[in-house]
């Protein structure tokens, strides 16, 4: 019986801390138009350190380039496309990818990757 609940308070606990992303998008706003915006907003839980985020945008300097900045309880990353192309877009996803973020909170709402990128950013 103890391995059971125990069984069932670790997996309650998993699933709890993978429910909330660590990454919130924060130009969601009523203007909001992804087709005209170049710069994105996010605000990023302490879990992830400003080192781990300057280094994994390090790798796509060629494509965007970060300001990261430590605020309290988060961590503020503004990211700036170089050229408004396709491919400085995507490759927004991969710096995401690098930095183990599988879903971005919106609105409140987690928002996976794929999809965050297909309606926010990518046009």
């Amino acid at each position: 019986m103890k391995k059971i609940l125990g069984l069932a308070v670790l997996v309650m606990f998993s699933v709890i801390t993978m429910a909330h992303s660590g990454v919130a998008f924060t130009n969601s706003t009523d203007g909001y138009n992804k087709a005209t915006t170049q710069t994105f907003n996010f605000a990023f839980s302490t879990h992830h350190t400003v080192d781990d985020i300057n280094a994994a945008a390090s790798y796509y300097t060629s494509y965007f380039t970060t300001v990261v900045t430590q605020e309290g309880g988060h961590i503020s990353v503004k990211i700036t496309l170089v050229e408004d192309t396709e491919m400085s877009r995507r490759v927004i996803s991969r710096f995401f990818t690098t930095l183990e973020v599988k879903a971005i909170e919106v609105n409140g709402a987690d928002v996976m990757m794929t999809d965050f990128m297909d309606t926010y950013v990518l046009i």
